[in-house]
């Protein structure tokens, strides 16, 4: 059950708390799948809770996530060799979003609410063009991190958007130079949603900004974890020289025993070359 899906039902009733129990009254596996919205395992992601999503469906997504940040509609194109990535810019209006469609919906972004997160998360990078944390060694996971702590803000402040199939897939993605295990990941946004809870019911939260007040305390709590993996992952990456080509040593044919073929045949050619020598 997605939150658009939710959305559309109660759109137009009068008193939506009512309608939603009788919605759980006709079908009492409407709240298994409403409560396992924020959880997902494989086949939940696979195969349930998929929407079609269209050229159009994406471009008023992304129209929808750059209002959120207040920042210009990026320059848009469908070629990515990866699920999605962002150009950023000094110039907001210049921010180049490229996507990869058909392998986003392979991966599990495969409706509504998970693309809307995938590009939270790359627009997220052209708010933060200019914010350096300074909290860890690779600033480049810490950027990672933030963004998905943005994710997590947007996953509540729109709407209670469904995180479930958006940690999954961040799950399966290991550690590299650029991004932080996607395990931790999946975590930040767990943390995330509690932290912007907090920060609502304390009357503290007025924008983005104070969402990024909670990243700190994250990495810190996880600097062991943080530091191991990325020990881990320059050990995997440290280059290692060529190997020099074996030297050819010339053979000494004289060592060899008389009965080698290759010093019967050197002999022969060294008595071919002494005839032809001699006429």
């Amino acid at each position: 059950m997605t939150t658009k899906e939710l959305k559309e039902m109660l759109k137009d009733v009068k008193d939506p708390k009512n309608a939603y129990n009788e919605l759980m009254a006709k079908d009492p596996m409407f709240w298994v799948k409403f409560v396992r919205r924020h959880k997902a395992n494989y086949f939940d992601v696979h195969f349930h809770d998929k929407e079609t999503i269209t050229d159009e469906d994406i471009y008023e997504t992304i129209k929808r996530v750059a209002e959120f940040f207040e920042l210009p509609m990026p320059i848009i194109s469908e070629r990515a060799e990866t699920l999605a990535e962002v150009v950023t810019s000094e110039q907001a209006d210049e921010t180049e979003l490229y996507y990869n469609a058909q392998m986003m919906y392979k991966a599990g972004i495969n409706n509504h609410d998970t693309l809307a997160l995938a590009f939270v998360h790359e627009l997220a990078h052209e708010l933060l063009y200019d914010v350096r944390f300074m909290l860890f060694e690779n600033e480049l996971w810490i950027q990672e991190l933030a963004a998905d702590l943005i994710v997590a803000g947007f996953s509540l402040r729109e709407g209670d958007v469904a995180t479930g199939k958006y940690k999954f897939i961040l799950k399966e993605l290991p550690a590299s130079l650029t991004h932080p295990d996607g395990k931790l990941r999946a975590e930040i946004i767990e943390y995330g949603r509690k932290f912007y809870e907090q920060l609502r019911s304390q009357g503290r939260y007025n924008g983005i900004k104070d969402m990024l007040t909670g990243l700190p305390a994250f990495v810190y709590s996880h600097y062991q974890e943080l530091q191991e993996s990325w020990e881990n992952i320059q050990i995997e990456d440290v280059i290692k020289e060529p190997d020099k080509p074996a030297e050819h040593k010339a053979i000494d044919y004289e060592s060899l025993p008389d009965t080698n073929l290759l010093k019967q045949y050197w002999l022969k050619h060294k008595d071919d070359k002494k005839t032809e020598d001699e006429k």
